[in-house]
């Protein structure tokens, strides 16, 4: 466990430094109002992505890693979680197909062919995330890495060499892509023999169990963690997609300790499932308990460091003129630390077969956002950003709440397998 999540972190590491690589190559080379086409395409990508497949994924890492800890079989896992994520692959083109004029005339300011390259690379994703699941769910975390490593740096390669020749917005938006698909073909699942034991049946509607309050989950939080730019693309006015690039710039770079932790977090979901599928309360409680200790601190980092550096790293990162007002800038970082204790809630709430009571706190997170933006009397960009972090807020209030009120009527339990629990 220990060597998986080193192995996390430091592809992580190079992950989001690529990533961040990539956006300042983009903005400069593009400035900043063709770099807004970009940075729309950037985050519907990514929130449709995670929104769609962080559920197959999470379905995978969880009932792969449960069956094993029991000896039962998972195949039928597999094949279940993949005929969802065509289904849901189907559903989101054809969504897309009768929205694509309002795609194409409000967020991609007449560039059609952007909606073309956001399906693209959202179903590009649907098979990169897919590998990630069964990546995950038998613990293969080195070749995660090497899967995480692969994409951002192919992407960055292909923005480089593109830009280089002169493709203006095209570039980037064939790098977006285009990575999900060769990062993941770079990487393939080392053989892992499925149990001859059956086990309980698993088909599509237990997947869809699962799955469903997990992509409500998601579809709230991307809509707090990657909705912001397309709100103020959305919404419109003189300069809408200048503010929305400079947001998705201000996002990136206080979201740095988060693109590092965030999967890192997410896949704790196996090792709690394990811990929950023994009934051993106490070791998932101490497990729960040292994460979010840790995630705490480094939130707390992360907001008190942007206070002092923000401003700072804003303009050397992205030049003078994507200058942010300190406030706002450590307001977007609040954002991000409670964005991590809540992932963290997730998989706590997620391993305890409790999805549904996690999806009913994202929604009401996600309210409290929406009443924000309607209600806040200030410049868009920062009434965007206090609602969003208002919103991550309320829902960090009502996981911990959902998890500490029904730890209460858990039965004691006591190990039947020694494990160990250390992250």
């Amino acid at each position: 466990m220990r060597a998986g999540s080193l192995y996390l972190i430091l592809a992580l590491g190079v992950s989001g430094a690529s990533t961040l690589l990539f956006q300042i190559i983009a903005r400069r080379s593009l400035g900043p109002d063709r770099w807004g086409s970009v940075a729309i395409l950037w985050s519907c990508t990514f929130l449709a992505s995670q929104v769609l497949w962080v559920s197959t994924t999470q379905t995978l890492a969880r009932h792969i890693s449960e069956r094993e800890a029991r000896g039962d079989g998972w195949l039928a896992v597999v094949h279940a979680v993949h005929r969802l994520g065509l289904f849901l692959l189907g559903g989101f083109v054809l969504l897309v197909l009768l929205l694509s004029p309002v795609f194409s005339s409000r967020l991609f300011a007449g560039e059609a062919w952007l909606t073309a390259a956001l399906v693209a690379a959202v179903a590009g994703y649907a098979f990169n995330y897919f590998r990630r699941g069964l990546l995950t769910g038998h613990r293969q975390f080195a070749r995660l890495s090497a899967l995480l490593i692969t994409e951002s740096l192919v992407r960055l390669l292909i923005t480089a060499i593109l830009l280089g020749l002169g493709a203006g917005i095209v570039g980037p938006a064939i790098a977006i892509s285009a990575a999900p698909v060769l990062g993941a073909l770079a990487v393939r699942p080392s053989p892992s023999a499925s149990s001859g034991a059956d086990g309980a049946p698993f088909d599509l509607g237990h997947a869809m169990g699962f799955a469903l309050p997990v992509l409500v989950c998601m579809a709230c939080a991307q809509a707090m963690a990657n909705g912001g730019p397309i709100v103020i693309g959305g919404l419109g006015g003189p300069d809408a997609h200048v503010r929305a690039g400079l947001m998705l710039n201000a996002l990136t770079l206080t979201r740095m300790p988060q693109f590092v932790l965030s999967p890192a977090v997410n896949n704790l979901l196996p090792h709690l499932s394990r811990i929950a599928a023994i009934d051993d309360r106490r070791a998932f409680d101490r497990f729960a308990g040292t994460a979010f200790g840790l995630i705490a601190l480094a939130g707390t980092g992360l907001v008190g460091g942007t206070w002092l550096l923000g401003e700072l790293a804003m303009r050397l990162t992205f030049g003078t003129d994507a200058a942010m007002d300190r406030v706002l800038l450590t307001v977007l970082a609040l954002l991000a630390a409670l964005y991590l204790l809540n992932e963290l809630l997730n998989q706590i709430l997620f391993a305890r077969g409790m999805a549904s009571l996690a999806a009913a706190g994202w929604v009401l997170g996600l309210l409290a956002t929406a009443v924000g933006i309607l209600v806040f009397k200030m410049e868009l960009l920062a009434r965007v950003s206090y609602a969003l972090a208002i919103g991550a807020l309320v829902t960090t209030v009502a996981l911990a709440s959902a998890h500490l009120l029904t730890s209460r009527t858990r039965r004691p339990t006591v190990p039947t397998v020694p494990d160990s629990t250390t992250p």
